[in-house]
């Protein structure tokens, strides 16, 4: 399994070099349940809601022999590219794709939440939360 985010159509794109051993993918479907004279409560299926993730691993400051290919050693990277985005306002773009090489996951996403903290050996371990991003066009 790969991960990748790359942000402003790919100017920037970064590999994780730790993929976490679970990833939890929510996809929340908008229904709403509201109560009847005769039939008691009906439920009245909605429009998909925006999808979330959630990952927790750690971006380590040291050259591991088991850092997946293409990423980098270098922890403060992922911190400096994940805060450069929120501050900026500005979307990214996840891609989980699995061993086969098929793509589980590619979703334009806002940083919800990402928070860090040093280890002793000084890797970083993170939480970092996402949320679907839709593009809106104007006409």
């Amino acid at each position: 399994m790969n991960i990748v985010v790359s942000a402003n159509n790919n100017e920037e794109i970064l590999v994780f070099p730790v993929v976490p051993t679970d990833i939890e993918l929510s996809n929340p479907q908008n229904n709403i349940e509201f109560q009847t004279i005769n039939k008691g409560t009906l439920n009245l299926i909605g429009d998909m809601g925006l999808r979330t993730l959630s990952i927790s691993s750690i971006f380590p400051t040291h050259n591991y022999k088991w850092l997946k290919t293409g990423s980098s050693s270098n922890g403060w990277e992922y911190v400096n590219f994940f805060n450069k985005y929120r501050i900026a306002k500005l979307p990214i773009r996840i891609i989980i794709t699995l061993k086969d090489g098929s793509e589980w996951l590619n979703m334009p996403c806002t940083i919800e939440s990402f928070t860090y903290s040093i280890m002793r050996n000084e890797d970083i371990k993170y939480t970092l939360d996402l949320k679907e991003y839709k593009f809106v066009k104007v006409v």
